[in-house]
């Protein structure tokens, strides 16, 4: 009988000393990181088969274990991975914010003090001072574009070493879990229960390589965890960890990417299916916004340089030359052509801006394979056209295409096309001298003094100079233009030497069609009138009314500049257009070079210069803010997820202290039967002396 109370005894005493020393681990892990609360889990010992009865032989400790929720676990997981992934993508996009919305920093300050130059200019077509104005806003101008690259590439720079550091530290993480895995295992293995300690250590590991990157993870049957990541790479399998490294892009050292690197050695790009975490966060900003912002910054710098370039060539210096490029010609050069490192064929293409109207903010894949390049739109991965060979004009983007160099190119050879990336980086104003500004037109209208008839002529309006018309190397018009009135309804456009320009007709060779002597008279012979050679003529038709424009001759010949006839001319009236030399007061080219602040240029003719960067400016605000309400909202649910798992696993203070008093009570009450049946057992004992 003793000996049965001492056994029983004694095996609560073991139990409580377990459950004192299990409540003392916890409250001394109450503020460990990831600690979840451990409980013993005690059952009744196997009884013993009595005549009369089982009777019972005591407790017996089953377990150490954690109290512990995967679903829950799980959730914290994901939510740290959102959360963190969101904050980060907020604090990089803020500082693109800062700085596009900044008003002494931004663009727009410098955009509308270029332009009120350019009207300054209009105003006082003459004024060096003003042209020095205007030349030193260029200049202004050209700075803010190349500041507000700079920083953007100080943010790539710095995008870039984060990155470094954080493939790092997941490449650790990844060992560590590996190595972790091992030891759990080897624990199970000695004192066949679970190491809790052990797994809470693994688990705060897990958390925080989520905190890095999303991941997914799944136990094996051993207790080893898996962790996967991306579109199904397998960072940890047991105990083996697989390598991460970020790289140089395969196109642009610039640029960083994500090279996976499996344990048999097989290297494989994941940076476009890496998400969450911090690494998500700063991959998803580069992409949306970083690339984005830079390319619409780049953009508008290009649409610039093109359209005032275009508009300032139509026009004439205080030189009387014609007008030059104001700024550096950057839809020529800026598109970037990049090559992959793995190409096998040696041809290196190049890029031209055909059309700023239709350009995007997009970059570009070029892929050769059996035969044909396909042009891929990286923005929406559209496929925007196949051709079998180059250079390839590319309507839609406002590009073309074209071969440098190379002779021959193989299947899979791949070319990345950044069109404007470096817009602002090669933003420039060229010229230094005020007098080359180009305000005045380079062509002027007359009328003939002795004109009988009330006839008018419009001022010339210049839309090309670069043809046969205009000599650009003497800077003159060649040849001068007199336009002569056969008759009130009928005029001819001679050049220099006095000859009518002929122009061929629609009409049918056999048509008669009226010829004109040296006076601009209709000739008749015989009462009927002598037939040009078929399908030939100099003469146009007039009506007084309605007026008619000169340019293009209705063969569709044209000179590169357009006039308007109005009034009622008389036969022998003439008109003449020549070259505006030492025009100094005229403005009509400083007049349409001001218009184009407010003229659509971009985007499919919807928005103009201001427009485009406005737009720009409030697209990054309206993600700053959304990514901010997003974060604050997942910020909201992780702190939630981790409250759960603390109401669940986390060690309580008032009930720690409640079940010491409680096994310490069981402790004393063992002991006391031990007494007792110690007692018991002397008297027995006794019994027999």
């Amino acid at each position: 009988m003793a000996g049965d109370v001492l056994g029983v005894s004694v095996s609560g005493l073991l139990a409580s000393q377990r459950n004192l020393a299990t409540t003392s681990h916890n409250i001394a892990n109450a503020n460990t990181k990831g600690y979840s609360r451990q409980i013993v889990d005690v059952v009744a010992r196997a009884p013993q088969a009595r005549v009369n009865g089982a009777v019972g032989t005591g407790v017996a400790v089953a377990n150490v274990g954690r109290v512990y929720d995967d679903f829950v676990v799980g959730e914290v997981r994901n939510n740290t991975s959102s959360s963190t992934a969101l904050a980060t993508n907020h604090n990089y996009t803020s500082q693109v914010d800062n700085l596009l919305s900044d008003p002494n920093a931004g663009l727009a300050p410098s955009l509308h003090s270029f332009f009120a130059a350019v009207n300054t200019v209009a105003d006082e077509p003459s004024s060096a001072s003003a042209r020095q104005v205007l030349l030193s806003e260029g200049h202004s101008l050209s700075d803010r574009f190349r500041y507000l690259d700079g920083r953007f590439n100080n943010i790539r720079k710095g995008v870039n070493q984060d990155v470094h550091n954080i493939v790092g530290q997941i490449s650790e993480l990844a060992k560590s879990i590996a190595k972790i895995n091992d030891t759990i295992v080897k624990a199970r293995g000695v004192g066949g229960g679970s190491p809790s300690d052990l797994l809470d250590q693994r688990d705060q590991m897990v958390e925080q390589l989520s905190g890095l990157v999303s991941v997914r993870v799944s136990e094996q049957e051993d207790g080893r965890l898996n962790v996967f990541m991306g579109n199904g790479q397998a960072l940890v399998i047991g105990s083996v960890a697989s390598d991460m490294e970020a790289h140089n892009s395969r196109y642009d050292p610039d640029e960083i990417e994500v090279v996976f690197k499996s344990g048999s050695g097989s290297e494989s790009v994941i940076t476009r299916f890496l998400t969450g975490g911090k690494l998500g966060g700063l991959l998803d900003f580069r992409r949306g916004v970083l690339d984005a912002s830079q390319n619409e910054l780049g953009r508008i710098a290009i649409g610039i340089a093109k359209t005032f370039n275009d508009q300032h060539r139509l026009g004439m210096d205080l030189n009387n030359d014609l007008g030059e490029d104001f700024f550096f010609e950057s839809d020529v050069h800026t598109p970037k052509v990049l090559p992959g490192i793995r190409n096998e064929g040696d041809t290196l293409l190049s890029a031209k801006i055909t059309d700023v109207n239709k350009l995007t903010i997009s970059d570009y894949q070029l892929t050769y394979r059996d035969g044909q390049y396909k042009l891929i739109r990286m923005k929406d991965d559209k496929l925007i056209g196949s051709y079998s060979s180059l250079p390839a004009e590319v309507k839609s983007e406002g590009l073309q295409i074209n071969k440098l160099s190379g002779s021959h190119i193989e299947n899979g050879d791949t070319f990345i096309i950044r069109p404007t990336r470096m817009g602002a980086q090669n933003f420039s104003t060229v010229i230094d001298d005020v007098n080359k500004v180009a305000a005045a037109s380079p062509l002027r209208t007359e009328a003939n003094i002795a004109n009988l008839g009330n006839g008018k002529i419009s001022a010339a309006v210049v839309h090309d100079t670069n043809n046969h018309v205009f000599d650009r190397q003497k800077s003159k018009l060649n040849p001068p233009f007199v336009i002569r009135f056969a008759d009130k309804t009928h005029f001819e456009v001679l050049d220099n030497s006095g000859k009518a320009i002929p122009f061929k007709l629609a009409a049918t060779p056999n048509e008669p069609h009226i010829k004109s002597d040296a006076e601009g008279k209709p000739v008749s012979v015989g009462g009927k009138e002598e037939a040009n050679p078929p399908g030939v003529s100099t003469l146009l038709e007039y009506d007084p009314k309605k007026g008619r424009d000169v340019f293009p001759l209705p063969d569709g010949t044209d000179f590169g500049f357009r006039v308007h006839l109005s009034g009622e001319p008389k036969a022998g009236d003439n008109f003449r257009i020549e070259f505006n030399t030492d025009g100094v007061g005229d403005n009509r080219n400083a007049v349409e070079l001001a218009k184009l602040q407010n003229t659509p240029v971009l985007s499919n003719g919807t928005v103009d210069y201001a427009q485009a960067y406005s737009q720009l400016v409030s697209r990054v605000g309206s993600k700053t803010h959304e990514l901010e309400i997003n974060a604050t909202a997942q910020a909201k649910l992780l702190t939630q997820a981790k409250e759960q798992r603390e109401s669940i696993s986390g060690v309580n203070l008032d009930e720690e202290a409640a079940n010491m008093m409680r096994y310490q009570n069981l402790y004393q009450a063992n002991a006391k039967m031990i007494s007792t049946a110690n007692k018991l057992l002397e008297t027995l004992l006794n019994s027999f002396r």
